[in-house]
């Protein structure tokens, strides 16, 4: 996926969305851009700010409800986004919280409360419009991961840890939802926020806004897609669909990469790999 899909998608006029950690940064930006796409929007988020964010919405002329409660405990957001609308059709996952130090001086429970936050977090969500979505046949969830998820980043281990188990969370839940009419998939936005306020140079401020990554969640949500495990990362009006690669390989040694290459899409894959097993390799020279 590359450039910037349509902003406006018609696809969207009357979808219920669910929005986790819609108070403010790229979650209230979603909001508001989804409720002019014409979306129902159920808000969450912990603070008062949640209920500000509805309100604006209203004002203009949108549909939102806000409800206050953690990522790890949607079950309130479930029952109101039934009772208001009668149904979920899209989940965006977008809370979440950085406790970042070196590896050397990080806690345990540094460690463990972004792992809750972001990986158990994401599970609670998606485990909690499972069967509303399979109920009804179809869904969208949209998981938030990172570039430090993919390649690592010095002093997020807890962070890195949990948006690359979100990654393997996402890829798991679009195989068993394909059957049942679910589609996942995960967004790596790049983005002005009050996280990324304090490492961001005054260049990248500038050029990647938050308006710039709804455009690419739209397209994932959008009940026309069939767009499902996959990785979309995006910043600045740009956006680019990410894949393992792996090289040609060899026996009894990893083999670095060269001129041949092969591109992995499933466990089946990597167990041809080892057995030699040309159905399942997919050179490229």
């Amino acid at each position: 996926m590359t450039g910037s899909p349509s902003f406006a998608s018609a696809g969207l006029e009357g979808s219920v969305v669910v929005i986790v950690g819609a108070s403010r940064g790229l979650g209230r930006q979603y909001a508001a851009d989804l409720a002019r796409a014409g979306a129902r929007l159920v808000l969450t988020g912990r603070g008062e700010d949640v209920a500000t964010a509805a309100e604006t919405i209203r004002r203009e002329g949108g549909i939102a409800i806000a409800i206050r409660c953690d990522i790890r405990d949607p079950a309130p957001f479930v029952e109101a986004a039934l009772a208001e609308y009668g149904s979920i059709d899209g989940l965006v996952i977008n809370a979440g919280v950085v406790r970042d130090r070196s590896f050397a001086k990080m806690t345990a429970e540094e460690w463990s409360e972004v792992i809750d936050v972001h990986l158990g977090g994401s599970f609670a969500c998606a485990k909690a419009v499972w069967e509303p979505m399979t109920t009804q046949g179809r869904g969208s969830i949209v998981f938030t991961t990172s570039g430090a998820g993919m390649h690592g980043a010095f002093g997020q281990a807890n962070y890195a840890a949990a948006k690359s188990g979100i990654i393997g969370l996402m890829k798991t839940l679009a195989i068993e939802g394909e059957r049942l009419g679910i589609r996942a998939n995960a967004i790596a936005p790049m983005a002005l926020t009050e996280m990324t306020d304090g490492v961001f140079s005054d260049r990248m401020k500038h050029c990647l806004r938050p308006e710039q990554i709804s455009p690419f969640l739209m397209a994932l949500l959008d009940p026309g897609s069939t767009r499902t495990g996959e990785i979309v990362e995006c910043g600045g009006g740009w956006g680019a669909q990410m894949r393992w690669q792996r090289s040609a390989g060899d026996r009894m040694t990893a083999a670095p990469f060269g001129s041949e290459f092969d591109l992995p899409e499933t466990t089946a894959d990597s167990l041809g790999a080892a057995l030699g097993d040309p159905r399942t390799m997919y050179r490229m020279a």
